[in-house]
């Protein structure tokens, strides 16, 4: 009687005419079976869909049978969405079954896993921070009915609070940072995705001129601030290097080499990529250098320790405050110390160093198609030297040879 009516049933189901369960109870599964009366192993149906059986991992060393439902309207599609579905539960690719964690107790696992322990100390705070942002909004929302509707509403929530569209791209990507975790340990099979937000861009700054940093560095006295001679290196040091900020305020005296004519920025791998590189030594910069040395403190390994160090040995951290005097002083509150970077990039192209080389000092991972953008609009009165130095026909003679012809 069973295998009678479970046949009829499949077939009825083909005809899209499956009798209906009786008011008050629920369809029950019933196995498939073929045009020769065969049971289909692994597939089931209940009420007018498919299911694929399977034992699966439980992440516990144990398997269970599971049922997973199957997007088919027919036999033949159910029969071939079971043996896809198959392929994936032995690649381990099927989410895995059960009651999924809520939003706020899976970001409480990503902040604990190595994914985020191996990102930077400022990046590992600035998540945390974001992170509970997401779960203000989310709630006790389980992480499988998380929608893409979801997500643009904190997004237009964070707007009209005043956030930037740039912030608000930043936040959403460490929202997936989670997301994606709980794809791979199978919790969820689809992260909802959005577009980023258009960022308005930032007003174009013009590059500081050698007269610029003159002017500044002019102004590194004793009576704009107590840290002049300090942040009078640590300028000179930004123009002739490229470094950034910090990773700068980090460089040893260990990460100087005098015979080889280098100083490795990033050593302790605190760069904005995680990676060291090396500047070569110009004329200034080795002299720079050896005017540092001469008068280092002899209870600092650092460049530019700390004013404040005590009894330890730490690096400065931060001379914004120093800087933002001695602007004041010089009458140019606007620039800051990236700028010093753009003002190194600069004057390397206009000297007519290479851009894979310029990219190098810099840190950049493109092979030099930054610096092509960026500065390739440099000065009017550097194109027109490039142009007087061009030659490509060597001899006019020739060009007049040629017209001739």
């Amino acid at each position: 009687m069973r295998l009678y009516y479970g046949t009829y049933y499949s077939y009825a189901m083909q005809r899209n005419d499956a009798p209906q369960s009786k008011k008050g109870h629920a369809a029950r599964f019933l196995p498939v079976f073929d045009s020769r009366k065969r049971k289909i192993r692994g597939l089931w149906h209940r009420g007018s869909r498919y299911y694929a059986q399977l034992r699966m991992e439980m992440g516990n060393g144990e398997t269970k049978p599971r049922r997973i439902p199957l997007e088919a309207a027919t036999l033949d599609q159910a029969r071939s969405e079971l043996e896809k579905t198959r392929t994936r539960n032995r690649e381990g690719k099927l989410p895995s079954t059960g009651r999924r964690p809520l939003f706020s107790d899976f970001a409480g696992d990503y902040l604990a896993s190595p994914i985020h322990a191996q990102k930077k100390q400022s990046t590992r705070n600035s998540e945390r921070v974001i992170l509970e942002y997401w779960k203000a909004h989310l709630g006790g929302i389980r992480l499988d009915k998380v929608t893409d509707v979801m997500v643009k509403g904190y997004r237009e929530k964070r707007l009209a609070q005043g956030v930037t569209a740039r912030t608000v791209n930043k936040e959403t990507v460490a929202f997936y940072q989670v997301l994606k975790l709980a794809n791979d340990r199978g919790l969820i099979s689809l992260v909802p995705r959005v577009r980023q937000l258009k960022q308005k861009q930032p007003p174009k700054r013009p590059l500081l001129a050698p007269e610029d940093v003159e002017r500044l560095l002019s102004h590194c006295k004793s009576r704009a601030t107590k840290n002049a001679a300090l942040l009078l290196f640590y300028l000179r040091f930004l123009a002739v290097t490229g470094a950034r900020e910090k990773e700068a305020l980090h460089i040893r005296w260990t990460d100087v080499d005098f015979e080889k004519s280098f100083v490795t920025i990033g050593a302790d791998a605190d760069t904005k990529n995680a990676r060291h590189r090396t500047v070569n030594f110009t004329a200034e910069l080795r002299s720079l250098l050896r005017e540092m040395s001469a008068g280092r403190p002899p209870d600092s390994s650092f460049l530019f320790p700390s004013p404040q160090r005590g009894p330890k040995d730490i690096p400065a951290h931060s001379l914004r405050e120093s800087f933002k005097l001695v602007r004041n002083e010089a009458k140019m509150p606007q620039v800051g110390f990236h700028d010093f970077r753009h003002f190194f990039a600069s004057q390397c192209v206009m000297a007519g160093v290479d851009f894979m080389t310029v990219a190098h000092w810099l840190g950049h991972q493109d092979g030099g198609v930054l610096v092509g953008k960026v500065y390739g609009h440099l000065a009017d009165e550097h194109k027109r030297r490039m142009a007087d130095n061009l030659s490509i026909l060597k001899t006019p003679e020739n060009v007049v040879g040629i017209s001739a012809a």
